[in-house]
């Protein structure tokens, strides 16, 4: 071979090496500095710790975390300071949104026993979550679930099917606004929920509901602190409706580097629990409201069975906190584990409530879970507000 062709030869190849070495140098880089994300998609994918153990406490290596965390901070204090103009270009645009057909609801509120005069709420209790007897004060401004109070004022009947009357355990006053916390399935509720209030009861609310989120993975969403920092930052929320639970029913991270936590094993269940006890605390303290959205049956026998176990959680801890629990299945109209696409209706017709996944709803469906929802409030003025 001439010695010309050979050396052109070498200066291709020399160059392919050279490019292929640069495509694996940034991809190197960019695993270095996005490693975080990248581990956080690996817990949520497969839930495990996902760490590299020759690497995961080299400082050289963390270094690339701890930069790309700075980096996001101050990324997210800058376009902060937008939020607030943000939010009420989106408030102002909304208000000439039409408002949705909610389903027929007639409330009646059940008979309730006479008001029992308690000292108070329970103490926080042990790391098996037993009450305990001690007593710590009831936080200013929750009304007791047990008053009686006038129904509000009836919708406007429509074709769906009516949710089952539930009484009324929470009092909104001129002013008070709602705060929206869940996953996709609250992505689904909370603006039917959020456009009745507003046009109905001129009632503001905000809705962080983000899909993918729970509170099994704090390092990829972290509810609590949401949470605290919007009640934090709105002391005119006066009520929080929660609905999630879906994407928790996996084994979780109990801190960096240590072991993860097996689904349903006692220290998964005390750790879980004092997740929602930090939510719990957070509206105590603040006196807001709640009310808790229980997930309900799902297609899959497996998920179903799953969100049974996490609807027991969320209701004793409800209960402890002397707040207010509802299961979707009353709404949709399921009895213990059965599962159905569709609801009936009137005694024959027959609509569908939820998704081909088994495990959303439809608009339908969504209508349903927000009416079931807001028939549980006592709202401050009993007329329509809109034409």
């Amino acid at each position: 071979m001439p010695v010309s062709k050979r050396s052109s030869l070498l200066r291709r190849h020399t160059g392919a090496a050279k490019v292929l070495y640069a495509i694996l140098v940034i991809s190197l880089m960019l695993f270095w500095f996005n490693q975080n994300s990248i581990r956080l998609y690996c817990q949520q994918k497969y839930h495990d710790g996902c760490d590299i153990p020759a690497l995961s406490q080299n400082p050289e290596w963390r270094l690339g975390g701890q930069l790309n965390q700075q980096l996001e901070e101050a990324r997210v204090a800058f376009f902060g300071r937008f939020d607030v103009n943000l939010v009420a270009q989106a408030q102002a645009a909304s208000e000439d949104e039409p408002l949705a057909p909610l389903p027929s609801l007639a409330v009646e509120p059940e008979p309730q026993p006479e008001p029992q005069h308690e000292a108070g709420h329970q103490a926080a209790h042990q790391a098996t979550h037993e009450p305990t007897h001690e007593t710590v004060p009831v936080a200013h401004g929750l009304p007791a679930p047990d008053v009686e109070a006038p129904a509000p004022a009836t919708v406007v009947e429509t074709s769906h099917p009516a949710p089952p009357a539930l009484p009324l355990v929470v009092t909104l006053a001129e002013g008070d606004e709602v705060f929206f916390v869940g996953d996709s399935l609250m992505q689904g509720v909370a603006p039917h929920m959020a456009n009745t209030l507003r046009k109905r009861y001129n009632v503001k609310s905000t809705n962080l509901s983000r899909q993918s989120t729970g509170l099994a993975y704090p390092n990829f969403f972290n509810w609590p602190k949401t949470v605290e920092s919007t009640l934090a930052a709105n002391p005119k929320i006066r009520l929080m409706v929660i609905f999630l639970g879906p994407n928790d029913p996996w084994d979780m991270p109990d801190g960096k580097g240590k072991p993860f936590l097996r689904f349903k094993h006692p220290d998964w269940e005390v750790a879980y629990r004092q997740r929602i006890d930090s939510i719990l605390d957070v509206a105590r303290d603040r006196g807001v409201q709640v009310i808790w959205v229980g997930p309900p049956n799902m297609e899959k026998a497996k998920l179903s069975a799953a969100m049974a176990y996490l609807n027991e959680l969320y209701k004793s801890q409800i209960e402890l906190y002397h707040q207010h629990f509802v299961s979707a299945n009353r709404i949709l109209g399921y009895e213990n584990d059965t599962f159905s696409y569709y609801l009936t209706a009137n005694g024959q017709k027959k609509v569908k409530t939820r998704v081909d996944d088994g495990i959303h709803f439809t608009p339908t469906g969504q209508k349903l879970i927000a009416e079931g929802v807001l028939s549980l409030i006592q709202f401050p003025t009993p007329q329509l507000t809109e034409h």
